[in-house]
């Protein structure tokens, strides 16, 4: 039964799947942040320890450099992850919409099919009544 919340529970969806997309991208750059930190990380492990082994090898600018690019990937996953909570709040937040907008259409559509079957009801009680009357008047007028 169509009510007249269908098109609202329509846009909630849409937007529900909008934002779940968002969600996904989100969690994928935060994924690729903690991968290319981990990555650095081991990599500057790495180089720290040839350069330790190779007196003639200067590796403080690389080193450096490459710690900026570890601070930053750190950065940008704590980003991603603030972006990701937020992102899943406002879900949490739209879901809780949706919940609340099929609540009333299930009810609208209780409420109509109620009003029918008491419009059905009434109908039969008429009827019922109508046919009780002539078969009391059918009764009386013989033995008048």
């Amino acid at each position: 039964m169509q009510t007249p919340y269908d098109a609202a529970l329509r846009a909630l969806d849409r937007e529900m799947d909008a934002l779940t997309q968002l969600i996904a991208a989100s969690a994928s750059r935060l994924e690729e942040a903690r991968v290319l930190h981990n990555a650095l990380v081991e990599k500057i492990a790495a180089e720290t320890r040839l350069a330790a082994g190779d007196r003639l090898l200067i590796a403080d600018p690389y080193l450096a450099r490459a710690r900026g690019d570890r601070e930053r990937c750190a950065s940008d996953a704590r980003a991603a992850t603030v972006e990701l909570d937020q992102l899943r709040q406002r879900a949490a937040r739209q879901y809780a919409t949706i919940r609340a907008v099929e609540t009333v259409a299930d009810q609208f559509r209780t409420d109509v099919q109620r009003t029918e079957d008491r419009q059905q009801q009434a109908l039969v009680d008429d009827r019922t009544a109508v046919r009780f009357v002539r078969l009391r008047r059918a009764k009386r007028s013989p033995s008048q």
